[in-house]
């Protein structure tokens, strides 16, 4: 037997398909296994934690591979949020964003999270998991983005809580210097 020289061929879109899929997989199995050894609560916290720092990275490296510096405006920052979860979670992530008239934030529906769907699939006590830290890492998503910017998100509806969708209400305004500001 020889060592192969070349690998199997793989699309581009097969790539970024299959590396979306084993990132959310590696995700839920260190849940599943913290989960094990500390608890669930314990669990819930500690994944919180992590997908907020993660979600600094997420947007500073698809900024990064854009070629930008930060988003241009709230517009520009949800293009580069689902130009990320298209390639993170390989399109499965089912939301729509209305803008407000008075050009101070934009209100978000998820129809569907295969986050909060996965997390019903596991069968633990709870599957809340996902909606936990939602908000604030759509907060965190938002501000990485729009560095000059205060960023707040609500959540006044959760899949994982038993709502038929997810509904966040995102505010950007400027941020002032007396404020100092509230992004990561």
């Amino acid at each position: 037997m020889e060592w192969p020289n070349e690998p199997y061929p793989l699309p581009g879109d097969r790539a970024a398909a299959l590396m979306g899929a084993l990132a959310l997989a590696w995700d839920g199995q260190w849940f599943l296994k913290t989960v094990e050894e500390f608890g669930l609560e314990a669990a819930m916290r500690l994944n919180g934690r992590v997908r907020v720092s993660f979600g600094k990275i997420e947007m500073r490296e698809t900024l990064r591979a854009l070629g930008k510096k930060s988003a241009d405006d709230l517009a520009d920052a949800l293009r580069i949020i689902m130009t990320y979860s298209r390639i993170m979670l390989s399109g499965r992530l089912d939301a729509t964003g209305e803008p407000r008239p008075d050009g101070t934030g934009v209100d978000i529906t998820v129809q569907r999270c295969f986050v909060a769907e996965n997390a019903k699939r596991a069968n633990l006590e709870r599957f809340d998991q996902a909606c936990m830290s939602c908000p604030e890492l759509w907060r965190t998503w938002v501000a990485v983005l729009l560095p000059e910017s205060d960023v707040s998100v609500e959540a006044t509806a959760q899949l994982g809580r038993g709502d038929g969708r997810c509904e966040l209400g995102v505010s950007v305004r400027p941020k002032t210097a007396e404020a100092g500001g509230s992004n990561p």
